[in-house]
Formats: C-alpha cells, structure tokens, sequence
C-alpha cells in the first residue's frame, strides 16, 4: 500500500522539479515572465515551443491564471480549476521523466 504512494510521489516530485527547474531557466534566459507569449510560444519554431510547453507548461498556465486573477478577469473556480491541471499536467510530465530515466539507465547498463 505504501510503496504505491511512495512511487506516485515521486513521480509527482519529478515532474514538479523538472518543471520547475525549466521554468526558471526559461525566465533566466528570456528576462521575461513565464506565459503561453512570446519568446516562449512561437509558429516560427513550433518544435521548440511544443518542447517548453511540455516542459515548463503547468507553470505558465498557473502563471496566466495568475495574472487573470489579479486583473479580475477571473474567478477563484477558475484559478483552482487552473491550480488541478497544473498539479496533473506536472504529474503526467513526472511519468514521462521517470520513464525516460529508466530507458537511459537500461541502456546504460
């Protein structure tokens, strides 16, 4: 029972660090905050926005979540809705790195 929860908090922790240490990168980089704009988001290199937005993609939504909220463009319902997808979207992001850790680590060995 436990180590159930142990792996699902892992992986959760995994996505959330990944995520998390692309966003920063991202702002170092780009001196802007994080957002679905430009120079993170762009049709003129699509490959590389999918990348970031896969990525770094649960900050920038709770960012523009953010954003709207103290804007009074939107409601509490709406920043939590935002605040559970970006929780899930970090999640799924933490599967993809732990199986990618796990092929490089059977290729490795």
């Amino acid at each position: 029972m436990m180590t159930g929860v142990w792996i699902v908090s892992f992986v959760f922790l995994s996505g959330l660090v990944v995520g998390g240490m692309a966003g920063v990168v991202l702002e170092m980089w780009s001196g802007r905050r994080l957002a679905f704009a430009e120079p993170f988001v762009t049709l003129k290199r699509p490959v590389r926005s999918l990348a970031l937005t896969m990525i770094a993609g649960p900050f920038m939504l709770f960012n523009e979540a953010l954003d709207a909220f103290r804007v009074r463009r939107i409601g509490w319902t709406t920043v939590g809705s935002s605040a559970a997808l970006s929780l899930t979207w970090a999640f799924l992001t933490g599967i993809i790195v732990v199986d990618v850790a796990f092929f490089v680590g059977s290729l490795l060995s």
